[in-house]
């Protein structure tokens, strides 16, 4: 999945980026259901690079993986649609495997998001129906954002926390990500 982000005006073109999911190698510990907090391993394994749902150019050649809520951004290379890694910071919990992948050339920066980013994101996320429009799906809601122009400003998040609400309550967890559009953010699916 072929993903853009826009900064104001004047900033340069953003890099491109495509959603990935990191696979642990088959020696790992097995995901933690029941966490309600972090639950950090480092690991090798493999991430698998989606293709561009909208006819864009897949990765290819060398690579920088992101998962801006772990502070991780490691180089590999993208080889018949995967990057092998020889370690990976994880976080075990159940939903919580996609990173962010960006060409090697890049030089992305992890930032915090402004207040005014977090309450775009979540009024963002608000228009996905999964949530059913409960703001309190957003009550433990974790956000990690990338600056890919170099204006210290969140171009990309990657979110943790409900993913599915129904029956009063969080039906499950995972990850959202989201783009910047000037001062608004949307959904990248």
């Amino acid at each position: 999945m072929l993903l853009t982000a826009a900064g104001g005006n004047k900033a340069p073109a953003p890099a491109p980026a495509w959603i990935g999911t990191f696979e642990p190698a088959p020696q790992a510990p097995p995901s933690c259901i029941d966490c309600t907090v972090p639950a950090f391993v480092q690991l090798a394994g493999s991430v698998r690079v989606l293709a561009p749902s909208e006819g864009g150019a897949p990765a290819t050649g060398d690579v920088l993986v992101i998962q801006p809520r772990l502070g991780v951004i490691v180089r590999g290379r993208v080889d018949s649609g995967r990057i092998a890694l020889a370690w990976f910071n994880f976080d075990r919990r159940d939903g919580d495997a996609g990173v962010i992948v960006i060409p090697g050339d890049a030089h992305p920066q992890i930032v915090d998001p402004s207040k005014a980013d977090l309450v775009a994101i979540r009024a963002a996320m608000m228009r996905d129906e999964v949530l059913a429009g409960v703001h309190k799906a957003l009550d433990k809601l974790e956000v990690g954002a990338v600056d890919l122009d170099g204006d210290r400003k969140a171009d990309l998040v990657v979110t943790y926390g409900c993913n599915a609400w129904a029956d009063g309550q969080c039906q499950s967890m995972g990850q959202f990500f989201l783009a910047r559009h000037g001062t608004s953010w949307s959904e990248i699916e």
